[in-house]
């Protein structure tokens, strides 16, 4: 009879080792993931320092990235809730025995599955965030120079502008400088979409171009 009892209790503290080992398992990989969205919340928030400071950044063209990031995110701390809810059943389950909460450990199991390869995903989305990262930084200090002469220009032909007021054509001069000064203000905005053929540094010097052009005909037409 003592022997029964003892292979009895063996057999539960067997079975509650395998709990222990199977929520420890469950757990770690819960915690990955949210390490792992913690580290991609930094990245985005990095990004986002970066932007809406008019010196020409695509901001349009960044924040749809980090728009698709948010939301992957907001899918990921649904999926945390849904975990935790399900290991309290789980646990609670525990009191009624093994049996009973064998059901949950399993869908727990099964999340563990499926929040390791969303880790594996968000690794890469991680990445992929740390390079426009390093490309909008790169791009701001690019784009300075540039940025600085085009203004410039712009400042110039308004000058001119002024200058040449009653020449014959003053008043369509006036209509396209204040299309281009509209233009740079888009660019400086960031609400210029690039793409890779048309870069945003390449649509500023096309404004720089149409700006001496428009200056070039004033000071022909009022020789």
């Amino acid at each position: 009879m003592w022997g029964r009892k003892r292979t009895r209790r063996e057999r539960v503290d067997a079975n509650l080792e395998a709990v222990e080992q199977t929520l420890g398992s469950t757990d770690r990989a819960h915690e990955g993931l949210m390490e792992l969205v913690t580290a991609t919340a930094d990245e985005i928030e990095a990004v986002q320092a970066l932007l809406g400071g008019r010196d020409g950044v695509p901001v349009d063209a960044i924040s749809r990235q980090l728009e698709a990031a948010l939301s992957t995110l907001g899918e990921l701390q649904d999926v945390s809730q849904q975990y935790l809810d399900n290991r309290e059943r789980a646990v609670a389950e525990l009191r009624n025995g093994i049996d009973a909460a064998l059901p949950w450990l399993e869908v727990l199991v099964e999340q563990a599955d499926g929040m390791a390869e969303a880790g594996e995903e968000l690794v890469g989305m991680t990445q992929a965030l740390a390079g426009v990262r390093v490309k909008t930084e790169r791009l701001r200090g690019e784009l300075v120079p540039l940025r600085e002469r085009v203004h410039a220009a712009v400042r110039a032909a308004l000058g001119e502008l002024h200058a040449a007021q009653g020449a014959e054509g003053w008043y369509g001069w006036q209509a396209e400088l204040a299309a281009l000064g509209d233009r740079l203000t888009a660019l400086d905005e960031g609400r210029v979409v690039p793409t890779p053929e048309f870069k945003i540094g390449d649509r500023y010097r096309v404004v720089e171009r149409e700006v001496a052009t428009l200056r070039d005909a004033m000071a022909r037409a009022v020789r």
